[in-house]
């Protein structure tokens, strides 16, 4: 069956997992045994978050999140950061986008896992998300609209015993077991879709993940195949050192399959170099997300900053708002309820959507970051551009 460490979503944050990673690599070497505990002040201070309960060591209640995540494991009592986690953190050509470090939990991820209890290095290695990947793809080839829900990851996928390991085509005629989600595996199940939704192609919205079938556009099967094969290696019985070693980023991982550049000039200048932020670009091309804003937003034909009435101004075109995603990088761990919620998203005028990238880059370097801090952050931003327009 599937595991993945539940009820703490945050941790599995994009916007938090470099935190940690840093906090992480800052405290490499250190004794485990120290009193008092010396993971605790650092990784609070970096983050942020709590480590609850704070009369636990750090390393007892998380160690689990740190291995999923491919940090960091813990060798002679001593925290060893994974070259991954070294990935996560280093500068120019060697720095690593979200995609390419989430690309790489997601081909390298595998049931039973080292990171908890009943690692057997004899049993069959399941690899959840390639095979939550090649459903969605196998979907979008078929021309089916390209999302799943649990109830479908458990019927199709874990119900049929899947591993990741089988071709595309296999994905096609899977039939529905009658397993259905229930108890602790439901909810360990629905977090890992969560975390795996911030891919930038995937979308997490009303409780289903969502591959925008665009980026599948002029890509070869063979192509489609590579990007959501399992990476297989030969296994260490000793768990911390598998660890170590499905976090080592070889030439087959050294980059994600870039299944979409860049739409235009504009989004070179959004992006800066950094592709870290064209998942916020496509999450607002995605044609799910943007259905869904249309199917529930009141104005949907009004521009949230100049207030103008599109419709009526080009009555020969049936809608020119686009639909902008406040917070860059949207992750799906920030909204509200099974999906994302509808006061993520506002309604713009294209002049006005582009003027709000530039409002955005102009912030950013005014601030020496490189996205925002946090979604309260964005929406604080986004306001100020609405209070700034002038009209004429």
């Amino acid at each position: 069956m599937w595991r993945w460490d539940q009820g703490r979503l945050n941790y599995f944050s994009v916007e938090n997992i470099r935190r940690i990673a840093a906090a992480l690599y800052e405290l490499n070497g250190v004794d485990l045994r120290q009193d008092p505990d010396p993971l605790r002040p650092i990784l609070q201070a970096a983050t942020g978050l709590p480590f609850a309960p704070s009369h636990y060591r750090v390393w007892r209640n998380y160690a689990r999140v740190f291995k999923v995540l491919g940090l960091a494991s813990q060798l002679d009592n001593k925290l060893i950061v994974t070259e991954l986690c070294e990935k996560l953190l280093a500068g120019g050509e060697q720095f690593f986008s979200y995609d390419e470090y989430l690309q790489h939990v997601a081909r390298t991820f595998y049931c039973p896992s080292p990171a908890f209890q009943g690692y057997d290095t004899d049993a069959i290695q399941v690899f959840p998300f390639c095979s939550i990947l090649k459903l969605l793809m196998s979907k979008a080839l078929s021309g089916e609209v390209p999302y799943i829900d649990l109830e479908e990851v458990f019927g199709r996928l874990i119900g049929n015993e899947v591993t990741g390991l089988e071709p595309l085509e296999r994905y096609t005629v899977l039939p529905d077991s009658g397993l259905r989600p229930a108890g602790d595996l439901a909810r360990q199940v629905r977090e890992m879709i969560v975390f795996i939704s911030q891919l930038s192609y995937l979308s997490w919205l009303d409780g289903r993940l969502i591959l925008d079938p665009t980026v599948l556009q002029g890509v070869s099967r063979n192509k489609l195949e590579e990007f959501a094969r399992p990476l297989v290696r030969p296994r260490n019985i000793d768990s911390e050192l598998e660890i170590q070693k499905i976090s080592t980023v070889d030439e087959e991982l050294e980059g994600a399959v870039d299944l979409r550049a860049p739409f235009g000039i504009d989004d070179m200048l959004f992006t800066e170099g950094r592709k870290i932020r064209i998942s916020h670009l496509r999450t607002e091309r995605n044609r799910k997300v943007v259905d869904y804003y249309f199917e529930n937003c009141a104005n949907k034909y009004l521009c949230d900053v100049c207030d103008a009435e599109v419709k009526d101004r080009y009555p020969w075109v049936s809608n020119l708002i686009e639909v902008h995603h406040i917070l860059p990088l949207s992750s799906p761990l920030h909204v509200t309820g099974g999906g994302t919620s509808i006061a993520d998203l506002v309604g713009l005028c294209p002049n006005c959507h582009r003027a709000t990238h530039a409002y955005y880059r102009s912030y950013l370097a005014a601030e020496n970051v490189e996205d925002f801090s946090s979604k309260d952050e964005a929406m604080l931003v986004y306001n100020q551009v609405k209070e700034s327009y002038v009209e004429i």
